[in-house]
């Protein structure tokens, strides 16, 4: 079973194609369930040059709503991906809370004020001890979201290797992975293999083969994703993600409706 659940649209103003093209290519690729993720426009003014304003929102729901309606041959599902804005997120709950969501993707892509994916801002990594600094605070976050209990998949789970830096010792990082998966198993929460890491400078998956294993050990679940930006990047790279998962001891994956999880067999 293959299943695309991180997929984007064009209202999160970087991604090109109709939301049409995604699910007929999604159909092309033999994919049995596609499920649009797009960036959630709160907390209002957070990010905002790369997603759909409040404003836009409705539009992303009934674009949703009537890929259902015309497209029979493949499952689709009505998701989004949810940044993490510590101290911002009762914003979020109270615009989200009457919305009929499949499933939520939980993402951080600031540490604190700092965009660390962002490719504008790339230079600041060479500043001495950021590499540390930011890893660090990525995972703390990352814990912070994973314990509130109100997602149902962790996006691109190391996503600070984007642009291939590492910190010095993985050790401390390790600690606090372990604490961020066994939160995840006791929420019922799905790790993410995000193939869009394979399109960036670090040509790697997201997450790394050792961290996945630390996932599986710990209980957690399993999703797709591609990270989908253009219709030809649905489902990018499954063969590998399919691997990468079987090597780290997954053998099955996450299906969704209603917030509720399902496991199908992976491939």
């Amino acid at each position: 079973m293959l299943i695309d659940y991180h997929v984007h649209t064009s209202l999160c103003k970087h991604a090109d194609g109709t939301p049409e093209e995604y699910v007929e290519m999604a159909i092309r690729n033999g994919i049995s369930e596609i499920g649009f993720s797009d960036h959630c426009p709160w907390p209002v003014g957070f990010d905002s040059k790369y997603r759909m304003s409040a404003g836009q929102f409705p539009i992303y729901r009934k674009t949703v709503s009537d890929l259902k309606k015309k497209f029979h041959a493949i499952k689709i599902l009505y998701g989004l991906e949810v940044d993490w804005v510590s101290g911002r997120m009762e914003e979020v709950w109270r615009n989200l809370e009457n919305e009929k969501f499949d499933y939520l993707i939980g993402s951080v892509h600031y540490t604190d004020d700092f965009p660390f994916d962002n490719p504008e801002y790339a230079d600041k990594w060479n500043e001495k001890d950021f590499i540390e600094k930011v890893w660090m605070r990525y995972f703390e976050l990352l814990l912070e979201m994973v314990d509130s209990g109100k997602f149902d998949i962790i996006g691109h789970f190391d996503l600070p290797k984007k642009f291939g830096y590492y910190p010095k010792s993985m050790d401390a990082i390790s600690k606090i992975v372990q604490q961020v998966f066994k939160a995840a198993a006791k929420n019922r929460m799905a790790v993410e293999i995000n193939t869009a890491g394979l399109r960036k400078p670090v040509k790697e998956l997201y997450p790394s083969l050792e961290i996945l294993k630390m996932a599986e050990k710990a209980g957690v679940m399993l999703a797709l994703g591609s990270d989908s930006h253009t219709p030809a990047e649905i489902a990018a790279n499954f063969a590998e993600a399919v691997k990468h998962a079987k090597s780290a001891g997954y053998s099955k994956v996450c299906s969704f409706d209603q917030r509720r999880p399902t496991l199908l067999p992976l491939g």
